[in-house]
């Protein structure tokens, strides 16, 4: 009976998230703070990024004004070489459900779609498909004099990973733990708001070509303020650090992936708890990752998960 019963209960959770997943999708992501119990919030992005230059891996040789050579250190922004264009689409879908107060899981599932050309190649390396799917779980540890929470999250290698010369797989192949301390505060009276995320990101072996692409540090702060009831306004940056990776055993500086991001975003209330969010993620600097600008559009809602919960009305 017991068993049937938490079975039961499984299910009903998993129907609420994955009705939240599939209606029309709070403006900006939740940070530090949890859901209310039996609260569902859900999200829709799409992103499309084309960059012809990019933060270089290793050092590249360049003759000066005065006729001697020099050379362009790691993490300088240059063109691709041979007129390389890095294009890529994707799409994002997140939900969250409050299970307690203090308590989500949540899933995040995207789609890519992305393209490398140059001159040197008739047939441009692409790839499109269901990438690997993210789990999350959250609870809050504190909740004055801010809030503070602890997310869990893995990685789970569902996307097809190919190994092609050139090509750009939309899965990774093999699986990610992240471990992020989240704070926030409200900034009452005024209606802002402040939160930081900072996390270590665990990145397991690709046993099929035997790559260990290096673990990872992350880092997203932002404030934020909703001057009108049916706008909201952020100002983020995002920062990922990685490690040296190895390559059948060897270790390699360049595997080494590290990027920054600065993003204005705007959120518009459209109707009840939906709204339309657009940013612009700016990189700063960076090494062996495309450089320039991303651009998103997302669309979020929330909603009590009862409504699609069986039971009595």
């Amino acid at each position: 009976m017991g068993r049937t019963a938490t079975n039961r209960a499984f299910v009903s959770g998993f129907r609420c998230l994955l009705a939240g997943l599939m209606a029309a999708p709070a403006p900006v992501d939740a940070g530090a703070w949890t859901l209310p119990k039996g609260r569902v919030w859900t999200k829709v992005s799409w992103f499309r990024q084309t960059a012809q230059e990019w933060y270089i891996d290793v050092p590249e040789p360049v003759l000066l004004d005065d006729g001697t050579f020099g050379t362009h250190s790691i993490g300088t922004r240059r063109p691709y070489r041979f007129n390389g264009e890095y294009d890529s689409r994707a799409l994002f879908i997140k939900g969250f459900l409050g299970v307690t107060d203090w308590f989500d899981l949540g899933v995040q599932v995207p789609y890519f779609d992305q393209a490398f050309e140059d001159d040197t190649r008739s047939d441009d390396p692409s790839d499109k498909g269901w990438s690997d799917m993210r789990v999350f779980a959250k609870t809050r540890l504190l909740q004055k004099p801010l809030l503070l929470t602890l997310k869990l999250g893995a990685k789970i290698p569902t996307g097809e990973f190919r190994n092609e010369e050139g090509l750009i797989p939309v899965g990774e192949g093999q699986w990610d733990f992240d471990v992020i301390v989240q704070a926030g505060r409200s900034l009452w009276p005024l209606p802002t708001y402040a939160n930081i995320d900072v996390g270590y990101r665990i990145r397991k072996i690709n046993e099929e070509i035997d790559r260990d692409p290096g673990d990872e540090w992350l880092v997203n702060a932002e404030i934020g303020a909703q001057p009108r009831s049916w706008l909201t306004m952020a100002l983020k940056y995002e920062l990922l650090r990685s490690g040296k990776g190895e390559t059948f055993g060897i270790r390699s500086a360049t595997l080494i992936k590290r990027i920054s991001y600065l993003a204005p975003t705007v959120a518009v209330r459209i109707r009840g708890d939906a709204w339309v969010e657009g940013a612009v993620r700016t990189s700063l600097g960076g090494r062996n990752f495309p450089a320039g600008r991303q651009w998103i559009i997302g669309v979020s809602t929330g909603f009590d998960a009862g409504r699609f919960l069986p039971g009595p009305r």
